[in-house]
């Protein structure tokens, strides 16, 4: 059963009415379909990307219609924060400023949108292909926007692109992806031809680049980091993964994938609580759209979420590794509960009970070998006084439905008294030196038995591997969800002050001592009251900073075991505890112990400050970490020897102390002593220590926090605590109430000294008007006396400008009459001119008309002549025919001077004779019919 969300018509509102998950942590179904009149749904609108804020708490999510959704999935409510009108390629919602979020457009451009004002804030603009990343670095500062061909680092507090990275070869090679490596400041940018790259954010400087292996190419196309920025991991086309250190820059691992997964599309590691930075468990999308979680350490499939018939497309883990959604292939958007999967994988299966084997059959199998198995369970009663515990049956559960082998608390015994052998490398040791629990099953691959002889040998555990071996001899259960639980209630009030009480350089340090020490407190009412409490811890908080769950349960171990009899008398030092010193201090140096009882130092002076410090203030780290390599390897009464071998190797200086203060000093500040000096000695008190003085008869044997749950720690008096509390509770109500009292009267005198400033700032201020108001008149004054001359000032310069104006306009009067001027004389020379050109022409007309007229009148004189000598010449030889004759001469004549016209007026028409020549040719022409009339005269005679 899950929730749905179908958003058609909705702009906000919640997202459950009642928060239920599904198959695998299904928390909602997100829908957005679009319905006809009829309310029968027609299509789905697609979800296509998605992106969760910093922390982790809010998701964004875009449709195929550039709706954006912000889903608060803590405070149950959503809301449509932008329209953007088309589909996007990227999202990015983890910038520095929580309410801005980018959005990648089809037209290869970056918008930059506000949630909260539903607002556009920037355009980031350069790609010329689509975006089909966004990566953000760390502190959200900056981001890179990755296409095929290019990629640009932009800053975003001012959207400018600083940096740019570009593909000089574009058909061989084609960037696949350019992301920010975590912590490092590094840029990683991956290639379709399996070419990875590193380079400096700052200035894309090239670093590094890891050498992929030439056989078999891997064809990457996921890839995922951790966020200590130490591991990447890379998968692709292959059915192998392959796991890179980033600070060695070499391939330290390959795994091989089931058959089933033939292509992984996307990956990333799942955030964890308490890992450090340092994920193990990924998240795989496989080609067939399911994703899948596995270990990358102990290479094991956890669990998968999808299914074949409906893939996911794209998947997204929360920064917190609380949550995760997916945007499936039918378009609708899932939203995963990954903390409440973790819980259903976490839970203890139901308690099987067996029958373990009798003390026969143990006595038969001599060279039977304990073995332990991690996904196995013991739980067992404690007896307040006894060492040895007496149960038939053992309540034992296992997750792997791997067979183990199971012994009863008698049958561990009698293994005990069977392996209490002596040990002797470097010193003998007796049988009861050896905690004989410390036998206990370790992982499979250990040997107590080994691991003592070496520490007895080198006097410590080898420091590469000391954090190992503690976790095997402490049996650590590393129940992640239990601590998880404990972490989730909060910080406890009583460390709330913690930097005040014991103030610390380091903040990060402050922080896990915090969340550690209030996990104790709300595990056990007790360590809430336990003034000390920090001072213990401190040392195991500073070694284990990275791995709070560890932290957690070496500190919950030590307190379970070595401390399991320092609250019977609280709130009072363990006085139990203080007595079983003062009994060994007794034994081995009464000398000593009669100078204590001298100056009156008690066991709470010279015993007390090193047990609740745990020896961290009189060693050194290496001292201290070889002290507890001991203490751990041994019976729980061991660090009772230790205070002991501390007080007797110190006699001769404390013999000579006689103070009280000099001797609480003493014991809270550094000796000049060696530790494996007071080892020695420690050992040595165990051995010749008598049974009825020897602290094992009192505190039990080692016994391991039991997995899935926490064991309950209730061995103190619960009505004192439950009084502390109650009086706490009581001293605590009346603080907030005094507290709220006194920020009242403070409020109230913060108002009444407010009132009173704002009534004498507002005197201040009117009278400042007042002075402000003179000034102001005054101004005035002077504004208008200076606009009044600045206004004389402009009339008189306007009149300049008028007459200057004038005068210019003058000039160029001046200049266009005398260019007319001269226009009109070039017109009147080029007149003059065309006269005289025309005066030629006539004139050369006139003498070529004269010259052709004289020709004509010598020609026509010519024939004159001729005709008068033919006439003669006719008269002279033919007398009889005069009457023909003159008929016939009579119309020669008259063609004669119809010819003479002809030409007379031709020669007027061609040449333009001017009248004298006219008249010239008419008495020309009158001439000739004068002739010609006297001819005929002549010729009638």
């Amino acid at each position: 059963m899950h929730n749905t969300l179908e958003l058609h018509g909705k702009e906000s509102g919640q997202i459950w009415h009642r928060k239920v998950t599904g198959k695998n942590g299904l928390l909602v179904n997100v829908l957005h379909s679009i319905f006809n009149v009829a309310d029968v749904a027609l299509k789905t609108v697609h979800f296509l990307q998605a992106g969760f804020d910093r922390n982790g708490e809010r998701l964004l999510a875009v449709d195929q219609r550039g709706n954006v959704y912000v889903f608060d999935l803590i405070r149950n409510k959503f809301e449509l924060v932008h329209r953007t009108g088309t589909s996007c390629t990227a999202v990015a919602f983890n910038l520095r400023n929580a309410s801005e979020f980018l959005i990648a457009m089809p037209d290869f451009t970056v918008k930059c949108f506000d949630a909260d004002k539903k607002e556009f804030v920037a355009w980031l603009k350069g790609h010329t292909t689509p975006v089909k990343e966004i990566s953000v670095d760390s502190n959200g500062d900056f981001c890179i926007t990755t296409s095929a061909e290019i990629a640009f680092l932009w800053e975003l507090k001012t959207f400018e692109r600083k940096r740019k990275l570009t593909i000089t070869n574009k058909n061989d090679v084609c960037l696949f992806r350019a992301f920010f490596c975590p912590v490092s400041n590094y840029i990683l940018t991956c290639f379709r031809d399996d070419s990875i790259l590193v380079w400096d954010a700052k200035n894309l400087e090239f670093k590094y680049q890891l050498v992929v292996p030439e056989k078999n190419p891997p064809f990457y196309r996921a890839f995922a980091v951790t966020n200590d920025g130490s591991i990447l991991v890379c998968g692709g086309k292959s059915s192998y993964l392959q796991i890179w250190n980033l600070e060695t820059h070499k391939l330290i691992k390959i795994i091989e994938l089931p058959k089933a997964i033939k292509e992984i599309k996307e990956m990333a590691f799942l955030s964890q609580s308490f890992d450090g930075g340092s994920h193990k468990i990924i998240a795989m999308l496989c080609q067939d759209g399911i994703l899948r979680f596995a270990d990358i350490e102990t290479c094991r499939d956890l669990f998968q979420i999808g299914q074949e018939t409906d893939s996911i497309q794209h998947f997204l883990l929360s920064s917190n590794g609380k949550f995760c959604t997916c945007t499936l292939i039918s378009g609708q958007l899932h939203i995963y509960d990954l903390a409440t999967t973790w819980k259903e994988l976490n839970r203890a299966p139901s308690p099987i009970v067996r029958a373990l084997r009798s003390n026969e059959d143990f006595h038969n199998d001599t060279n039977s070998q304990i073995t332990y198995s991690k996904g196995s369970t013991t739980t067992t009663t404690r007896s307040s006084r006894s060492r040895i515990t007496s149960s038939t049956n053992t309540i034992t559960t296992n997750k792997l439905a791997i067979k183990k082998r199971s012994h009863s608390a008698s049958d561990r015994l009698q293994l005990k008294q069977h392996y209490a052998t002596r040990i002797s490398e470097k010193t003998s040791i007796s049988s009861s030196t050896l905690d004989q629990s410390a036998f206990r099953n370790l992982p499979e691959g250990l040997n107590f038995k080994k691991l003592y002889k070496i520490l007895r040998y080198y006097g410590e555990y080898p420091r590469k591997y000391r954090a190992f071996v503690w976790r095997c001899l402490l049996r650590l259960p590393e129940n992640h969800a239990a601590y998880a639980a404990l972490v989730e209630k909060g910080g406890h009030l009583t460390f709330a002050k913690l930097q005040q009480q014991y103030p610390l350089k380091s903040r990060k340090l402050l922080r896990i001592m915090q969340r550690v020490l209030s996990a104790l407190a709300h595990w056990s009412s007790i360590f809430g009251e336990t003034d000390y409490l920090p001072l213990l811890s401190f040392p195991f908080v500073k070694l284990f900073e990275n791995n709070q769950l560890i932290c957690f349960e070496v500190i919950s171990t030590v307190l379970f075991n070595w401390c399991q009899l320092w609250f019977m008398y609280f709130p009072n030092p363990p006085v139990n505890i203080l007595g079983m010193i003062e009994n060994l201090l007794t034994h081995h140096d009464h000398t000593l112990l009669a100078y204590f009882i001298r100056y009156k130092v008690t066991s709470q002076i010279y015993a007390w400050p090193l047990l609740e410090t745990f020896f961290s203030e009189i060693f050194n780290r290496d001292e201290w970490l070889c002290l507890f390599d001991h203490i751990f390897s041994n019976h729980p009464s061991f660090i009772l020897y230790i205070v002991t071998s501390y007080c007797i190797n110190n006699r001769s200086a404390l013999l000579r102390v006689t103070e009280l203060d000099d001797f609480k000093y003493f014991f809270h500040h550094r000796n000049p002593i060696s530790v494996q000096t007071i080892l020695t000695e420690a050992y040595r008190l165990s051995e010749v220590t008598p049974v009825d003085i020897d602290p094992k008869r009192m505190i039990e044997s080692f016994q391991p926090l039991t997995r899935g749950q926490y064991p309950v720690f209730n061995k103190y008096p619960k009505f004192i605590v439950d009084y502390q509390i109650q009086e706490k509770e009581k001293l605590r109500e009346e603080e907030m109430n005094y507290i709220r009292q006194r920020e009242l009267n403070v409020e109230m005198y913060r108002e009444r000294q407010q009132r009173r400033h704002e009534e004498e700032s507002w005197l201040r201020q009117q009278q400042l008007l007042i002075e402000a108001e003179e000034k102001r008149r005054k101004l005035l004054l002077e504004e208008d006396t200076r606009v009044k001359e600045q206004k004389n000032k402009l009339q008189m310069l306007n009149q300049e400008i008028k007459v200057r104006e004038m005068q210019l306009l003058d000039v160029a009067r001046r200049k266009m009459l005398h260019q007319q001027h001269l226009l009109k004389e070039a017109e009147l020379h080029r007149l003059d001119d065309e006269i005289r050109k025309k005066a030629d022409e006539r004139k050369d007309t006139l003498e070529s008309g004269i010259k052709s007229a004289e020709l004509k009148t010598l020609e026509l004189e010519t024939q004159t002549k001729i005709l008068e000598n033919q006439m003669l010449r006719l008269q002279t030889t033919k007398p009889s025919n005069n009457a023909a004759f003159n008929l016939d001469d009579l119309s020669d004549d008259q063609s004669l001077k119809a010819t003479t016209k002809k030409i007379v007026a031709d020669a007027k028409h061609t040449h333009h004779f001017p009248n004298e020549i006219s008249m010239d040719n008419e008495n020309i022409a009158l001439r000739f019919e004068m002739k010609d009339e006297d001819a005929k005269d002549d010729m009638t005679e």
